[in-house]
């Protein structure tokens, strides 16, 4: 049985990359707490890719993962994210990286959103991005 595991962090960034004389460095690029719309009309929004950088711990088993956006104030999704199979090793103390580039993000208005982290169906972490 695959137990939730622990979100050490989660980033909500432009993009992430492994740093090249360091693989086990992981260097974060933009991080996103609000987005702001240049566009007339300024909604709805197309944010062309935003990644989602996870650090998990205390994970047993296997499981499957996705992000999910929710728009705060009525409760509706915006997208989400494929399923992403999950295997934990067998150091329930390690810490697993996991990384979601999202494309083509469409937010429809303004207001805060709630980028989640969903394990075996389950929201286990979310982060707020408003958006204005």
């Amino acid at each position: 049985m695959a137990l939730n595991p622990v979100v050490r962090y989660m980033i909500l960034c432009d993009d992430w990359a492994s740093d090249p004389a360091n693989p086990r460095r992981i260097n974060i690029f933009g991080l996103l707490i609000t987005l702001h719309s240049l566009e007339q009309p300024p909604f709805p929004l197309l944010h062309r890719e935003m990644s989602v950088f996870l650090a998990l711990t205390a994970g047993r088993g296997q499981g499957e993962a996705k992000i999910v956006c929710v728009f705060e104030e009525t409760g509706e999704r915006i997208f989400e994210t494929p399923t992403k199979r999950l295997a934990f090793g067998p150091n329930p103390l390690a810490v697993v990286a996991l990384p979601f580039r999202i494309r083509d993000c469409r937010f429809p208005r303004a207001g805060l959103y709630s980028i989640q982290f969903w394990y075996n169906g389950e929201k286990v972490h979310e982060c707020p991005l408003r958006l204005r």
